[in-house]
């Protein structure tokens, strides 16, 4: 059934040509393009710590979890489960690694999800177009024939038992500030065993046209950017809170002042991923891949802000006295 239902979009996206195959790869590229990362951002920064704190949670341990599902897993691609299935070649580029969960899919639910289950009390008019763009990068996955059906819906039930469990997480902290140290441990703990059961545990090895289909080395690469989103939500969390501890509580101008800090220290975080995969070291980039953007956000854009705040506050200081 599944296949039939991938071969039914393949025939719809064949007949409909290549502009529109253009159009679906730009709602399958929106979880992880600059603006879904930036409302993450954004919240922290100038809206809410809690509601910033909480996407990019949800975010990084939801993206580790779907790699240990993955990885556990280890099904196969739609076309190596039949040679009738022939997916969109950008899309096919792209594809790395297993199958289910889609990657794709849990990253839209993370943070559209995560954003519309924030605030459904607040702004429950949120719920349908982040819905919606959940539901139409679900769809893409399929129509460009990357994932099956269950590949995507795997995706959406377990990143939403995430988003319920980060709740009760962080009302427990909220509560409790002796909790606060038992969850970081709890979640380095979680991280190092997830890690090392990634890098050592043991891959099927089958072939197709005389080629391992999915090699040892790919399945671990494609999991260690995962290991570095959580990796740097722990560490960034924690030094933004002992070193940092930046309020939003700003005027207007304060916070269009920190999109733009922000917009830079991520522009530059990029620039150095960038010259670290021209060094063709792969494990180390692959794990800065997730990494770096993470620790742009939660500890090194409000190091920037806290340097240029104070800074501000001392030379006004210094004028009144004058």
């Amino acid at each position: 059934m599944d296949i039939e239902y991938l071969l039914f979009l393949q025939g719809i996206r064949e007949s409909l040509g290549g502009n529109f195959e253009t159009f679906v790869s730009l709602i399958t590229a929106i979880p992880k393009s600059p603006i879904s990362a930036m409302i993450a951002g954004i919240l922290f920064w100038c809206i809410s710590r809690r509601a910033g704190l909480f996407l990019m949670f949800v975010m990084s341990f939801g993206r580790l979890l779907n790699t240990l599902i993955k990885d556990t897993a280890c099904v196969y691609r739609p076309w190596i489960l039949d040679s009738d299935i022939h997916p969109a070649e950008d899309a096919l580029k792209k594809a790395s690694s297993y199958s289910m969960p889609s990657g794709h899919t849990q990253f839209a639910t993370a943070i559209y999800g995560g954003l519309a289950y924030f605030y459904r009390k607040t702004f429950p008019k949120l719920i349908i177009p982040c819905a919606i763009i959940i539901l139409a990068v679900a769809l893409s996955r399929n129509f460009l024939g990357v994932h099956t059906p269950q590949d995507v819906l795997v995706a959406i039930v377990e990143t939403l038992a995430v988003i319920f469990f980060s709740e009760k997480l962080f009302d427990r902290m909220d509560h409790d500030k002796n909790f606060t140290k038992t969850a970081f441990i709890a979640g380095a703990v979680f991280c190092v065993i997830a890690t090392i059961y990634i890098l050592t545990k043991s891959y099927p090895v089958d072939y197709l046209n005389g080629k391992i289909i999915v090699t040892e080395t790919a399945a671990k690469l494609d999991s260690l950017d995962s290991i570095g989103c959580v990796a740097a939500f722990l560490i960034g969390a924690a030094l933004e809170n002992k070193f940092v501890n930046f309020s939003t509580n700003v005027d207007f101008g304060v916070k269009v002042r920190r999109v733009i800090i922000g917009c830079i220290v991520g522009g530059a975080a990029m620039v150095l991923l960038l010259l670290i995969k021209l060094t063709g070291f792969e494990f180390f980039y692959e794990f800065c891949k997730g990494f770096l953007p993470i620790i742009a956000i939660i500890f090194l854009a409000p190091m920037a802000f806290n340097y240029f705040e104070t800074k501000t506050k001392f030379r006004f200081k210094k004028i009144s006295k004058i």
